[in-house]
């Protein structure tokens, strides 16, 4: 005579509605945060012209000395030219970087931070 064993059929609970909410919620944030990253963000200051930002375009902006090149004497240079037209900066900065010092400089930690000549 065979014993046979019934087994105890599974529940299966139904989440809590407040739990449902949340994950609900979650995904309507994470969904909004995503479409508000691929448009860029929120909307930036806009950009206001100095006196002589015609100037300092050209010699700030677009030139090599303060674009590209990381020797100190570049540097120093670019830094004196920021203080002759203080207020100045470039349409293309990052709105946080409102100086040629600021927030993105080329050779920032490179000069007198490191090496022989820190000591």
């Amino acid at each position: 005579q065979a014993c046979l064993v019934r087994s105890r059929p599974q529940r299966r609970y139904a989440p809590a509605p407040a739990i449902a909410m949340k994950s609900v919620a979650a995904a309507a944030l994470l969904f909004a945060s995503a479409l508000l990253a691929a448009a860029g963000g929120v909307a930036e200051a806009a950009f206001e012209a100095c006196k002589s930002q015609a100037t300092f375009d050209v010699r700030m902006c677009k030139s090599h000395m303060c674009g590209d090149c990381t020797l100190a004497w570049c540097m120093e240079s670019c830094q004196k030219l920021q203080e002759e037209h203080s207020g100045c900066r470039c349409e293309d900065w990052p709105v946080a970087r409102v100086s040629y010092s600021g927030e993105g400089m080329k050779g920032a930690g490179k000069y007198g931070d490191a090496g022989d000549y820190s000591k």
